[in-house]
């Protein structure tokens, strides 16, 4: 690791649990209001499931990108993650744009850090994992997506398959409804 992204990683590793609070907030708000405020303020996680996910992922996801991990190291809390915004109203760019927020919360922590930095190749190196995890996530949305289609289509073929069965048993002709 080169001196620059060390002394980035150090200054966020400093930050992180501030960073991780902005980074929950941002997340948060591509819900309507009163959904962001839930999803931040209540911390059960029986009656919060989302807000739950979000603050156990966000943390391990912070820490992943800090340590740069491989992302099968994370692919497990990112999925996490990603599941839930893939079964909710979002399109694929609104459901990963809450790594690339990270960002805005990282520039706003180095820019007092640009004279250490002054090229801000650590800065671009830190944000080339933030890219790499976003890539990931794209990924396991459109798993998560191609799961729901095949399971839709498999449950449409199914109720066909009845009302079919049920049609031909109605009209006499079939004796067999198994």
């Amino acid at each position: 690791m080169n001196e620059n992204i060390k002394l980035v990683v150090e200054c966020l590793a400093g930050q992180r649990e501030a960073i991780v609070r902005q980074w929950l907030a941002l997340t948060v708000q591509g819900y309507d209001p009163g959904t962001s405020h839930f999803l931040q303020q209540d911390k059960d996680g029986f009656r919060n499931p989302v807000g739950q996910v979000l603050r156990e992922n966000l943390p391990f996801l912070f820490a992943a990108l800090l340590e740069d991990r491989n992302p099968a190291a994370y692919q497990q809390n990112l999925d996490a993650i990603v599941r839930v915004r893939a079964v909710q109203d979002f399109s694929a760019s609104e459901a990963v744009s809450f790594i690339f927020a990270l960002k805005e919360i990282v520039r706003r922590e180095l820019a007092g850090q640009d004279q250490r930095d002054p090229h801000g190749s650590g800065c671009a190196a830190f944000e080339s994992r933030i890219d790499a995890m976003a890539l990931a996530a794209f990924d396991l949305f459109m798993g998560c997506r191609e799961q729901m289609y095949e399971i839709k289509l498999n449950e449409d073929r199914r109720r066909s398959h009845v009302s079919e069965k049920m049609a031909a048993k109605a009209s006499g002709k079939s004796k067999d409804f198994a």
